[in-house]
C-alpha cells in the first residue's frame, strides 16, 4: 500500500491527462468537422484543467494565509540549560533529536507506557540513552510541540518554549505543510508545498527545526 501511494502522488496527474484524453474523444465525436485531433485536445484540457487549478488556488490562498499569521520563528528570551521538559506525542521517538543532534545532556517527558507517569532520558559521554522513572517534571523550562490539523489539508507543527517558572513563553515557530487541499487526490506530491521551505528558504526551515537548541542552548 505504502508503494502504491508513492506512486500515486508521483503520476496522479496523468489522470488528468486521462481525462483531458478521454473528453477530446467526445469532442470529436460530437463535432468531428469542427475539431481535429490537438484542438480538441486544448479545449479538453482547458475544461479539465481550469477547475482543478481555480480550486487549488483557493486552497493555497488559505495555506498562505495561514503562514503569514503564524509569521517567522521568534526568539523572545534566551536561556542556557542542559535538560528540559520536552511536550510531544513524539518524544519517545522523533523527540530523540534533542538529545542525539541539539545538544542537550537530558530532557523529561510524559511517559507513553504509564498514563499520568513521567521519565527522564539522560545521554551519556558514549552517546547511550537510559531512561529513568521519575514523580514529576523537574525542569525549569518546557520545548512544547503543538501538531494540528485543518481544512483545507493544513499540517501545522508549532515549537514554543516556556519558562515553567515564570509561565513566560521564550520562543515560537511554526511550520504549515500544505497536501495539495481538495485537489490532492489528482496533483499528489506536485500540489503540495510548505513553509518555511528547506528548499527556498534553508535558514527559515533551520529557524523553526533548531528553534530550541537556539533558545536554550
Amino acid at each position: 500500500m505504502i508503494f502504491l501511494g508513492f506512486l500515486w502522488a508521483i503520476f496522479a496527474p496523468l489522470s488528468l491527462v486521462a481525462g483531458a484524453a478521454l473528453l477530446a474523444f467526445v469532442i470529436r465525436s460530437i463535432a468531428p468537422d469542427l475539431f481535429g485531433f490537438w484542438s480538441a485536445f486544448a479545449l479538453a484540457a482547458t475544461l479539465v484543467l481550469a477547475p482543478v487549478y481555480w480550486v487549488w488556488r483557493q486552497d493555497m490562498t488559505v495555506f498562505k494565509a495561514v503562514c503569514s499569521d503564524e509569521g517567522a520563528p521568534r526568539i523572545f528570551e534566551k536561556a542556557v540549560t542542559d535538560g528540559m521538559l520536552l511536550t510531544s506525542g513524539t518524544s519517545n521517538s522523533f523527540g530523540m533529536r534533542y538529545l542525539h543532534d541539539e545538544g542537550f545532556q537530558w530532557m523529561e517527558s510524559d511517559d507513553i507506557y504509564n498514563r499520568g507517569g513521567f521519565v527522564r532520558y539522560a545521554r551519556d559521554d558514549k552517546g547511550a540513552i537510559s531512561t529513568t522513572k521519575i514523580d514529576a517534571p523537574t525542569a525549569r523550562y518546557e520545548v512544547r510541540e503543538i501538531f494540528e490539523q485543518r481544512p483545507p489539508e493544513l499540517n501545522i507543527s508549532r515549537t514554543l518554549v516556556i519558562d515553567r517558572q515564570t509561565g513566560k513563553e521564550m520562543a515560537r515557530a511554526a511550520s504549515v505543510t500544505f497536501n495539495g487541499g481538495r485537489m490532492k487526490w489528482l496533483l499528489g506530491a506536485w500540489g503540495t508545498t510548505d513553509c518555511p521551505s528547506a528548499a527556498s528558504d534553508s535558514a527559515g526551515f533551520r529557524a523553526w527545526y533548531h528553534l530550541a537548541k537556539n533558545t536554550l542552548r
